[in-house]
């Protein structure tokens, strides 16, 4: 199905609908707010866009309703943005569990649309989740919105903070040609976006994700030995080795790693983090497993952690002080350096180290 493609001037009171309220939406576009087809035109290319994930570890599914994406070029004024109307003809937005999209699975957003020919640098996705404050969760129908569904067999809704109002700025601005094709990834990591702090009833979801173009990126696969997630060598938070496992992702060699609210200027911030999947079966000498998908081509280092519930967000809306600062002290493991190259898959080892 193609989708309404408009040139969005966000207005004062149009700017809270971002992540916001349905009732924004992203359809109700009139005749002047289309692109015209006339040889006044400015040139054009073609986009499509799907969206993957990096899992996390108390929720079964985070299933998000998406009205819209919206792209600025690059030099356009701050509230000058394209919009893709993601909804239907009835005016309902996708609907779709992101965490069936991982290890370089991805969901499709849209295909093959019209937009102008340039270089774009912010984008942001409109969703349906209805609660303006933290306060107005308590209460609320999660089925009303964008929701997690717990280990524990819960519903709470999402919460995203207003500040995603202004739109995630791109690490790697993309351009596309004129008359060209681009295949545009938007690459979540809940790890560093979907959190609850205490005492909300609902999970913040932050503006934290990567976009770039599928063609000119690499992946990361790789493998843990089950001795580093046992807590045999007593840097693990718990002894269950398909627990708590996670590989984080520095830009650049030789990174002193950091959680993901590193304060310390000698630590680095994670580009990308990846759950590492065990299978309770394998044995003692069984191994974990985790992929990253979607790399920028270049140097990258990796560490290890068995403490990645230990890793908190911080909350400036909480009571608690510790929330609100989210500062964390993770133990990281075997920090590496590797190499990425586009359209290759490096392969890296966490080994157990004889003494």
């Amino acid at each position: 199905m193609m989708r309404k493609i408009a040139l969005f001037r966000a207005q004062a009171a149009a700017a809270g609908c971002v992540f916001m309220l349905a009732a924004c939406g992203g359809g109700g576009n009139t005749p002047n707010d289309q692109i015209s087809a006339t040889s006044t035109a400015p040139p054009t290319g073609t986009l499509s866009g799907g969206i993957t994930d990096a899992a996390v570890d108390e929720v079964t599914a985070v299933n998000l309703r998406v009205l819209a994406l919206q792209l600025r070029l690059q030099d356009a004024e701050d509230d000058d943005f394209i919009t893709i109307d993601l909804t239907d003809e009835d005016g309902n937005a996708i609907e779709f569990n992101l965490l069936d999209y991982q290890n370089g699975a991805v969901f499709p957003l849209f295909e093959n649309e019209v937009v102008p020919a340039g270089v774009y640098e912010h984008a942001r996705l409109m969703l349906e989740a209805p609660a303006q404050t933290p306060g107005q969760c308590r209460g609320q129908d999660p089925l009303a919105g964008s929701h997690v569904e717990l280990v524990t067999g819960g519903l709470e809704p999402i919460f995203v903070p207003s500040a995603a109002n202004t739109g995630v700025k791109l690490v790697s601005p993309f351009r596309v040609p004129v008359n060209g094709e681009v295949d545009l990834i938007i690459d979540f990591d809940l790890r560093q976006a979907l959190h609850r702090p205490p005492p909300f009833n609902c999970y913040f979801l932050r503006p934290t994700y990567r976009v770039d173009v599928a063609a000119r990126t690499g992946r990361i696969a790789g493998t843990v030995d089950s001795l580093l997630m046992d807590n045999s060598n007593g840097l693990c938070s718990d002894t269950d080795p398909a627990t708590a496992n996670a590989v984080y992702v520095y830009q650049g060699e030789d990174q002193t790693p950091g959680d993901i609210n590193a304060v310390d200027d000698e630590r680095a911030d994670p580009y990308a983090t990846a759950s590492v999947t065990f299978d309770p079966h394998a044995g003692p000498t069984g191994q974990g497993e985790f992929f990253v998908g979607f790399l920028p081509p270049g140097e990258y280092t990796l560490a290890f952690t068995c403490r990645a519930d230990q890793e908190r967000i911080p909350s400036p809306d909480s009571d608690e002080l510790d929330e609100q600062e989210g500062v964390d002290e993770l133990d990281f493991q075997q920090p590496q350096t590797v190499t990425v190259e586009v359209g290759e898959t490096t392969l890296v080892e966490f080994v157990e180290e004889d003494e």
